[in-house]
């Protein structure tokens, strides 16, 4: 499989805006971009100091105007994509759309210019609307032209093969930059005899932060814990007054949103990693996380299961503080903790670095472009 593919990325999110699907989108186009290939993104522009194009490490981004980060924002925003999508979908070999929402915008280039389609299902939200029936629909309209379905789980891609039984699927867990992701020199100080947690989430209901803080209380008298919450969101403020009415305000620092270059030398302060979510695709975190061998808690929920077992961390039921004060109790006790983290990035490594998810992506571009062997990629790719 030789030559330059034209690829087309529309994507709900894009960088500078910090979060899982952002971080996935742009290291695959980057990788992509450094083999050759010339990399267009459509997405929006959820930071105002954003410019409204430009070339970005070889990518080429361009970004329109937000409708708002719901589902109403979301169809918005597709819709207002089409336009732009359509300006460069004749001349691309390949679309790939990336989030459900963000594919109805590929799916009418598929229709009146006949490009070959690819869509990624990245979201927690693609399965709890997929619970409810009348949203069925609605969720296939969009996928139902993509020649691949990919998702970022084996559960996504369960929900997806029901919606659509004779669609071509694929699971695909994110990849990461293991490059950028390494362990480092520590961002945050820790006293004596303290074990430092880092809570890489934003603060959305879905995200569970609020039972890691109603967890601490559980702990005091046996661990002398720390909670530094790597995100922002809504909830902050709920959070901290909760923080306050339990009694363990100085044992959790807000640190708000941080950007994602900074994020390694944050994961290398901590003791554990804790992804409390109440529903999870693949955290994108916690695979960031691992690969700067740290041990990780977290929910038994979506994909975390999938990358996460006990020689790499502990998984804990969601929803439930007593379950949280126990996982970090239990890693606290562990004398094995290093050789886990190390065991966590040589797993990264192995199975989820952006190279080789770049390596899968690749193939089926060419594939479908009409310019690879001819023979499907299957799930051992």
């Amino acid at each position: 499989m030789k030559g330059r593919l034209r690829i087309l990325m529309p994507t709900i999110y894009f960088p500078p805006r910090v979060g899982g699907i952002e971080s996935h989108v742009y290291y695959l186009a980057r990788e992509l971009a450094r083999r050759g290939h010339v990399v267009e993104i459509v997405t929006t522009r959820t930071e105002k100091a954003s410019p409204a194009a430009e070339v970005l490490e070889g990518i080429e981004v361009n970004r329109l105007h937000s409708f708002g980060k719901h589902p109403v924002g979301w169809v918005l925003s597709s819709l207002l994509a089409v336009p732009k999508v359509l300006s460069l979908a004749g001349r691309c070999d390949v679309m790939h759309c990336h989030t459900f929402a963000f594919a109805l915008s590929g799916s009418v280039g598929n229709l009146l210019l006949r490009r070959p389609l690819i869509v990624t299902v990245h979201e927690s939200h693609f399965l709890r609307f997929a619970k409810k029936k009348y949203m069925r629909p609605f969720l296939r309209l969009p996928l139902m032209r993509a020649a691949i379905l990919l998702s970022t789980s084996k559960e996504i891609d369960k929900v997806t093969r029901e919606l659509l039984p004779k669609a071509r699927t694929l699971p695909i867990v994110n990849g990461i930059d293991t490059d950028v992701f390494r362990p480092g020199a520590p961002a945050l100080k820790k006293a004596e005899g303290e074990f430092l947690i880092v809570c890489p989430r934003r603060l959305v209901e879905k995200n569970g932060v609020e039972f890691l803080v109603r967890a601490l209380p559980l702990l005091k008298g046996n661990l002398r814990a720390k909670v530094y919450i790597a995100g922002d969101g809504p909830l902050r403020s709920h959070l901290q007054g909760l923080a306050r009415d339990l009694g363990v305000m100085n044992e959790v620092v807000f640190m708000g949103s941080i950007e994602n270059t900074k994020m390694p030398s944050v994961f290398s302060s901590a003791d554990l990693v804790v992804i409390p979510s109440l529903v999870e695709a693949t955290s994108i975190a916690a695979l960031e996380a691992m690969a700067c061998e740290r041990v990780i808690a977290a929910s038994r929920v979506g994909g975390l299961p999938e990358i996460i077992d006990g020689r790499v961390g502990v998984l804990f039921e969601p929803g439930s503080p007593q379950a949280i004060a126990e996982a970090i109790a239990a890693v606290a006790g562990r004398s094995d903790a290093a050789g886990m983290g190390r065991e966590a990035r040589r797993r990264v490594e192995q199975n989820w670095s952006i190279s080789r998810m770049a390596d899968i992506h690749e193939r089926l571009y060419f594939e479908l472009a009409g310019r690879g062997p001819g023979a499907k990629v299957g799930a051992d790719a």
